[in-house]
């Protein structure tokens, strides 16, 4: 076992080699396993197809047979002396009239396929059946057939007719598809004493003729000329017409005597074989559903063809597979590696791809090790020296500048400026991308801002805690504030455009003051930062100049409250229009005024704010977790619209759950209510005003709710329970109407009287009355 361990450990690319001469193998198995299912599934198929023509071949020769044969026999039969004088007597004994009924019983009974004879009598209007005594015309209960007749007697005889005949007979009813066969005495094409009729079983015909075939995959049917189905192994399609069916009319129109189709019907594959006769005019068609009869062939075909298609994947996957395996390492490893260390050569158990792969790989790793270190530590001491020189605390010039030296960088002598870009929807990138990113993101942001400001400004661009991005900016060339102010604002728009053309990012600027001196640039990076801020008034994407934060106003005192007040104010009352606005208008005054009163009055207003919630009893979920927590989320949001519509959305859940709460509040008094009419009803001095008393709101109030939950007012509700307690009064007791009326709260009877026929429709007497079938048989009396 361990020999064979090692063997594959140290020889996988003759281990490779040898899978893939197995899988070309699977991939032979799969073209031939196709060709075999193809083959096979051909043979099935013309094995099926030769198997319907000889049934159906099989079919016209047995058809041809029977009914060649029962014509000529009933030929005979027709041209006997024991029939003829049915057709041409006029007076008919007993004895003539039995020896006739019992030769056609006896006629009929002999051959399956008979249904029933019938013999006609022309000139005596009589009919001689072989199910029944022989009647006049008029009385003839196959009344069809007497119609045919009419049609046809100029034809001579031998005719094929198919019907459906429906008829009753001495109380049993008759229902069957017949092929009626007419014999006519005729001379000179005229009917002479009568006729006789043939009538065959259709169904008979189709069990003995096609032995029973018909199903789902091969249908058997016979037509006439004119397309009308004679016989049919699907019952329902006997005597219906198929002449609109393409395949018929090319059918019929053919000129060969037998042939085969193939079609498609209801969007599936079929095939006919039919055959002419023209000795009786029909056409035997057998109909073949392809789909059907050979979705079992197709079936196994399908799934042997797909385990084929399974192993042709696998075959090309792990040919494409192992061709990389064995192909790719080799190239790589060539063209990358120069040399091999020894001791990774005498290792133990090592292919020849692990030698050359580890000795490429320590290399390698060696390398990038060495680079990641010089890199790492380079950027990282300039990293420092530049945060240390923005943060402050220090104070020796001199010392600050050997620092930046050492981390190869060199400000000059003249004055710097400081401007601070900040990343828009900071939070959502913190959410989208991880750490790692973002910081990748801030690094490419200083290599724009360097490579825009170029040799011209000689941007350095380091990146800060959060979403900030510290530029330090030596050379300003235009002698002229105005100008330089205008060179610089255009230079921060080409960075930012930068950005969002490069990195699909939002980026907010701000401008910080010069610095003549290093020691002056803490302070101007502390003006850039002010300035930042000011992203809560002016939006993201926005430039904002070094001296904005001066152009502040503070507002006038008192303006602030009495907005405030008007905000909370609204929220008191539910009104979400009314605080939209007061809101907007708030914002709008806050937004001429100072970062920092902006933030107090904000934080202020959310404090009054969730006071009342609490107050309300709709404090939502954030309300509930304090002011430290509304504070903190007060800070995430980057402008005003935000702050404004999640404060709408505090005010709108608020007021909701007060409403909810509410609702709940006056259901429950609702029901107070409700529950003392029900108790106190019989009380005549109950009014509206006592019941609002039991509620404990305003008259007005408690009236609006009830109605809200109930559907009705209280008058009304009060007056219906009356009336309903009175009914059942009227059909269960035998009290008077005016003591009811007195029972259930009416001192008045007359307003009792009129108001219940108001209710009802009816006087109390007569509702009674009318309901006397639903009284108890016992009726509680009076005591």
């Amino acid at each position: 076992m361990q020999r064979i361990k090692a063997f594959m450990l140290n020889k996988p690319l003759l281990i490779r080699i040898i899978l893939s001469y197995l899988f070309v193998g699977l991939l032979v198995i799969g073209a031939l396993t196709i060709i075999v299912t193809t083959k096979v599934s051909e043979n099935l198929t013309a094995e099926i197809n030769s198997s319907t023509d000889r049934a159906i071949q099989q079919s016209y020769n047995t058809a041809s047979l029977l009914l060649s044969s029962t014509y000529k026999h009933f030929a005979g039969v027709f041209a006997s002396t024991e029939i003829q004088p049915a057709f041409y007597s006029t007076d008919y004994s007993t004895q003539e009239m039995g020896r006739i009924g019992s030769k056609l019983y006896e006629t009929a009974s002999s051959n399956p396929l008979v249904h029933s004879v019938y013999l006609f009598n022309f000139q005596e209007k009589l009919v001689f059946s072989s199910l029944s005594t022989a009647r006049p015309f008029d009385e003839f209960y196959d009344r069809d057939l007497l119609k045919l007749l009419e049609s046809t007697e100029p034809f001579r005889a031998g005719i094929f007719l198919p019907r459906h005949a429906v008829f009753k007979l001495d109380g049993k009813a008759y229902d069957h598809h017949l092929i009626s066969i007419v014999y006519l005495n005729m001379r000179e094409d005229r009917v002479t004493n009568g006729a006789m009729v043939l009538n065959l079983d259709q169904r008979v015909l189709q069990d003995m003729v096609m032995n029973g075939t018909g199903n789902r995959s091969f249908q058997s049917m016979i037509i006439n000329r004119q397309g009308t189905v004679v016989s049919h192994s699907d019952s329902t399609q006997i005597n219906s017409s198929l002449s609109d069916q393409s395949y018929v009319q090319d059918i019929l129109k053919s000129r060969t005597s037998k042939g085969t189709l193939e079609l498609t019907l209801d969007g599936k594959e079929h095939r006919a074989f039919y055959i002419k006769s023209d000795s009786l005019s029909w056409t035997f068609i057998g109909l073949i559903n392809y789909e059907t009869l050979l979705g079992k062939v197709n079936g196994i075909k399908n799934d042997i063809l797909g385990v084929t298609a399974i192993l042709l994947l696998i075959v090309l996957a792990s040919a494409a597979f192992f061709t990389r395996m064995i192909y790719s390492p080799i190239h790589r490893l060539i063209t990358s590696v120069r040399s091999v260390q020894a001791e990774e050569r005498e290792r133990p158990h090592r292919s020849e791809f692990d030698l050359l792969s580890g000795a490429f790989h320590y290399l390698e790793n060696k390398v990038q090790d060495l680079q990641v270190r010089s890199a790492g530590y380079q950027s990282a001491r300039r990293r420092e020296a530049l945060r240390l020189l923005t943060a402050g605390g220090w104070s020796d010039a001199a010392e600050m500048a050997r620092k930046l030296k050492e981390a190869g960088m060199e400000l000059g002598d003249g004055p710097l400026q400081v401007c601070l870009l900040r990343l828009d929807d900071y939070g959502q990138l913190g959410a989208s991308y991880s750490a790692a990113d973002i910081s990748l993101l801030k690094y490419a942001l200083c290599n724009i801002a360097e490579e825009v400001g170029g040799s011209a400004w000689g941007v350095t661009a380091f990146e800060e805690e959060g979403d900030a991005v510290t530029l330090i900016i030596p050379q300003i060339c235009a002698e002229v504030e105005v100008q330089r102010e205008e060179e610089l604002a255009d230079l921060l728009t080409r960075i930012r455009q930068s950005a969002a053309q490069y990195l699909k990012l939002s980026v907010s600027a701000a401008m910080g003051t010069t610095a003549e001196e290093l020691p002056q640039i803490p302070g101007a990076w502390a003006c850039a930062y002010s300035a930042s801020r000011y992203r809560l008034v002016l939006g993201r994407g926005c430039l904002v100049p070094a001296g904005f934060e001066a152009a502040r106003e503070p507002l006038p005192g008192g303006h602030a409250s009495v907005l405030e007040k008007q905000v909370v104010d609204s929220v008191k009352l539910g009104d979400l229009d009314k605080t939209r606005k007061a809101v907007e208008e708030y914002t709008t005054m806050l937004s001429r005024t100072s970062y920092d009163e902006i933030m107090l009055l904000l934080t202020q207003l959310l404090v009054s704010t969730a006071r009342t919630a609490a107050v309300m009893g709709g404090a939502g979920e954030e309300f509930r977790l304090g002011i430290g927590h509304l504070g903190q989320r007060l800070y995430q949001w980057e402008t005003l619209e935000e702050i404004r519509e999640w404060y709408l959305e505090l005010c709108g859940k608020a007021v909701a759950q007060r409403d909810r709460d509410s609702s709940q509040k006056n259901k429950l008094l609702v029901d107070k209510i409700k529950d003392y009419i029900h108790e106190h009803y019989r009380d005549a001095g109950l009014t509206v005003e006592s019941l609002v008393e039991v509620g404990g709101l305003s008259t007005n109030y408690m009236r609006r709710v009830f109605k809200e939950i109930v559907g009705v007012s209280i008058n009304v509700y009060l007056s219906e329970y009356r009336f309903e307690k009175a009914k059942e009064l009227l059909l269960r007791t035998e009290y008077p109407a005016n003591r009811i009326g007195e029972m259930v709260g009416f001192e008045n009877t007359n307003y009792f009287y009129v108001s219940f026929k108001k209710y009802s429709g009816k006087t109390p007497d007569h509702f009674r009355k009318s309901h006397e079938a639903d009284r108890p048989d016992e009726a509680i009396g009076s005591n």
